[in-house]
Formats: C-alpha cells, structure tokens, sequence
C-alpha cells in the first residue's frame, strides 16, 4: 500500500530532524513547508496532518485555518497532535471532541516504533474513509438507477409491461454487491440481510408489472436506454476487455481491432456507468480514454484502487497526448500501459496480449 504524504503544521518546538528524516525513510512524503502545502493538496496521495505546536490550542487554530484555506471539510485526512507528557489529558480532551484523531507523545527522544505504528493506523484509517466515500458515491447512482427503474414501471404499467427477469436479477446483484462491500469496508460490524433485499426488488417489479404482453420482448432495450447502469453481457469463451470512451467516433475503429485480434469488447460511455457495473462484470482489463467527459482518468484510477475487485485489473492508458508528464501521472495512479492515439492494429495488439501470455502458449 502507497504511504501517504505527511503534512507538519509546526513551530519549530516539537518536530526533531532526526524523526522527519524517520518518516522519510519510511516512504512518507514529508512536506514542512506552509508555501508547499498547495500543492500536495492537490495531488491524489492520502494526508496525514501533524499538528506540532507546544501550544495545543494555537496547534488546533493553525490545523482549523488550513481546513478552511484548502476545503479539507470532505477531503479524508488523519490528524495527529503532537504533545508533552504534561498535556496528554489535553491531548486526549481533542481526540474525544474529534478535533485531531490521535496523539503521540514526545519525549526527550521520540520513539520511533511507537511513531511508525501510529501513522500505519492513520494510513488505514485514511484508506478506509476513501472508500467509504467511493462506497457512497456508487450508493448514490444506485439510488439514481432505482429512480429510473421507479419511473420507467410507473409511465409503462398501463401497457401491461413485463419486466424480464435478468434485468431484476441483475439490479438486485448489484444492490447485493454494494451492500457487501459496505459490510467488508465500514469498519464496523453490519448486519444485511441480502436475500431480503433482492426478494424486495424482485417484489417490487413482479407487483407493478404482473400484467404481462407481447411487448415484453422489448422491455430489456427501453430499459438499457434509460438506465444509468447498464451492464453488458461478458463473453464466456474470450478474454474480456472494457473500453471507457465518451467519445463515439473513438469507438467503431477500436472496437473492429479488438474483434480482430480475438477478444470481447465491452464498451461504456462514461466512468459514471462503467465503475459499478465493473464491480460485478469483472472485465479482464481495461482500455482507458484519457478525456473521458465526465470523470478525470486519474480519478477512474484512484476508484478502481480502492476496491479489491477492480485494484487487479490492468489498464491501459488511451491518449493522444504525447506530454510525458500526463502520461507519468497516470502510470503512477495505476495505469499499467499506454497507447498514443491514433493507433493500428499492430500496436494494440502487441500492449494487450503482454497481459494474456497464456494465449499464446499451447
């Protein structure tokens, strides 16, 4: 796991050379600097702020002017307190009005185990309220989707519309995966039951749309049209590979390469509908447009790398850039390989079978 960047509010009291030099040792990003803080908020790495002030309260107005300088209200950060053993009941005071997170107590010299423990806690705990918010943000399209789902069964119930059951099926594993992850990634201990959630929503369609006609045969087509989450079928006899490009005339050529060099192609239009649906259709690896319209390319990455099921999945940049810097930055957000556009077959084809060498053994 990345180390986070370590930014220190300080007076020069607290903060020994030998323990910033520690943390740097350890692969933390240690940014002392106030002119500096700028720009590591606004780079992707996670952040642990050290307020290390002798004086508590002038440490805590110096960390609640930072909030309100860089709008760190939603953005997750870990806030550790630095303090003398005579102010540990001061200390522990801020930790229980959730002013900081935790404390570490300072001592003729620090001890840099106990240091190092404590920031592996902040570093998890930075994690876990990352994906919390990832969670959140992937709830909040579900509720979308049932919105549309609601509204498409109440405008068509006069024509006796019959849901079809995949469709069902498929809302209700998606619903079923959100729930496990929040009850694997919360941190705490929640009781779902999963058969009663998808029960209900296969309820709800068998209530509203029980008067079946011969226009069910088209209900699965409406449906893909208006739905935020459409979820394409995965081929069970081809390798699997996702395409995310907003752009349409992007589409066709790419798609007729990756036919011809023997794969499946799954192609979404935006980040917004292929980050969910990819949790529970698992491509084999993804081609990534790097000017998708409605999410940054390092955003899609940063989301793919909170979730187990996406973290593994390769990606391969699509850009027609050729500014190494873009390229680095995404290179180091997760993606694994880049094309520069446009490109032929050849090229594709060499990037995408150095991930499948099985298919060429035999």
């Amino acid at each position: 796991m990345a180390k986070s960047v370590v930014l220190v509010l300080n007076d020069g009291g607290h903060l020994h050379d030998d323990a910033e030099h520690f943390l740097r040792r350890k692969g933390y990003k240690v940014v002392t600097d106030p002119d500096e803080f700028g720009d590591a908020f606004a780079r992707d790495d996670r952040k642990i702020i050290l307020i290390a002030y002798q004086d508590l309260l002038q440490g805590v107005e110096s960390y609640s002017k930072l909030v309100i300088d860089f709008s760190l209200e939603h953005s997750p950060h870990y806030r550790i307190v630095l303090c003398l053993s005579k102010d540990i009941g001061k200390a522990s005071e801020l930790c229980l009005n959730q002013t900081v997170d935790n404390y570490f107590i300072v001592k003729p010299s620090y001890d840099m185990h106990r240091l190092a423990l404590v920031l592996k806690q902040a570093d998890d705990a930075v994690v876990h309220a990352e994906q919390r918010m990832a969670l959140a943000y992937i709830g909040e399209e579900l509720l979308e989707h049932k919105k549309v789902l609601d509204r498409f069964i109440y405008n068509n119930v006069d024509k006796g519309v019959e849901c079809q059951a995949d469709t069902v099926e498929s809302f209700s594993s998606l619903l079923n995966e959100l729930t496990d992850l929040i009850a694997g990634q919360s941190g705490r201990n929640i009781t779902i039951d999963h058969q009663r959630v998808a029960e209900q929503t296969r309820q709800l369609s068998d209530r509203k749309l029980k008067q079946i006609s011969d226009w069910a045969e088209t209900v699965k087509e409406e449906y893909n049209e208006i739905s935020r989450l459409n979820i394409p079928a995965a081929a069970k006899d081809k390798k699997n590979i996702a395409l995310i490009d907003s752009n349409a005339q992007n589409v066709l050529p790419v798609q007729q390469i990756i036919s011809d060099c023997g794969y499946n192609l799954i192609m979404f239009k935006s980040a917004k509908e292929a980050l969910p649906a990819m949790i529970c259709q698992n491509p084999d690896l993804v081609l990534l447009d790097y000017e998708i319209s409605d999410l940054s390319a390092l955003k899609v990455l940063a989301y793919m790398q909170k979730f187990n099921q996406l973290a593994d999945i390769p990606v391969i940049l699509l850009t027609g850039h050729r500014d190494k810097e873009i390229i680095s930055n995404c290179l180091k957000a997760g993606a694994r390989d880049f094309i520069i556009k446009p490109a032929d077959k050849d090229v594709y084809q060499e990037k995408i079978d150095k991930f499948f060498p099985e298919k060429h053994q035999g």
